[in-house]
């Protein structure tokens, strides 16, 4: 199934069989949110101003309180799994702040909690940005979360924006490419897809989050295939007109 932000009218979604994503705190306190509630087929969890290695302790128990209150508010929707980023901060303008093995167990704690509700995470792969260094912002860091949580509830989501960000960073275009692919190396543990085209040729993505609607960027169309052979919901993550989204539902039935 193919989601949608909830920018785009009722009849458009019913039309073209799209579903939505509610993002906790987010896009469930815009008006006329009730009018998606039947749409909802994903939950993604609040990020912002938490840190769940936060060498802090009351930055990192208060963030994963706050996970543990969203994680109930997710549990009206239909789902199984829900999305959560690595909210995990390390560096931030020079300054450690967070630390890995506290990110480990502030995940496992949650995880255990999700599992009391039945509900599957999905850790979703981070940006790379000049001041702020996210634990899980490259493939190999990406997949160590899910080795080292290690819990049967937990999984990955692959948003390929954030992954074409990380690619960025080397010389060659060649290099780029290889380095993207390891993003699927492990396709069996990816619960989710948030789908976006970027620009790989010319480093358009380095440090800047694309989100292009699919087939308006130059990832490789193999790599879109597989994308499209992912057996899981995927998401159209863009701020994009009704028009966008239908170029971009034809670019990947023509895959």
């Amino acid at each position: 199934m193919l989601l949608t932000r909830p920018l785009h009218s009722p009849e458009f979604l019913k039309a073209h069989h799209l579903g939505v994503e509610a993002h906790i705190g987010r896009y469930d306190r815009l008006p006329g949110w009730e009018q998606y509630i039947p749409f909802v087929h994903g939950v993604h969890l609040p990020y912002a101003g938490y840190n769940l290695a936060a060498i802090d302790a009351e930055m990192r128990l208060g963030s994963i309180a706050a996970l543990k209150a969203a994680i109930d508010e997710g549990c009206r929707y239909p789902v199984d799994r829900m999305v959560i980023h690595t909210i995990g901060i390390r560096h931030q303008h020079g300054v450690t702040v967070g630390d890995y093995e506290l990110l480990i167990r502030s995940f496992r704690e949650l995880a255990a909690y999700a599992a009391d509700r039945h509900i599957i995470l999905c850790i979703e792969n981070q940006l790379m940005q000049k001041e702020v260094k996210r634990f899980g912002d490259n493939s190999s860091e990406w997949l160590a979360l899910h080795t080292d949580i290690d819990r049967d509830n937990v999984l990955l989501t692959l948003d390929t924006s954030h992954a074409s960000t990380s690619v960025s960073v080397y010389d060659t275009h060649e290099e780029r490419l290889a380095k993207l692919e390891e993003y699927l190396s492990h396709p069996e543990l990816i619960g989710r897809l948030h789908w976006s085209d970027a620009k790989l040729t010319n480093r358009e993505a380095y440090f800047n989050d694309m989100h292009l609607v699919p087939g308006k960027g130059d990832l490789p169309l193999e790599f879109h295939r597989k994308l499209k052979r992912l057996k899981v919901i995927k998401l159209l993550e863009q701020k994009c007109t009704e028009t966008d989204v239908l170029e971009g539902l034809n670019f990947i039935a023509a895959l």
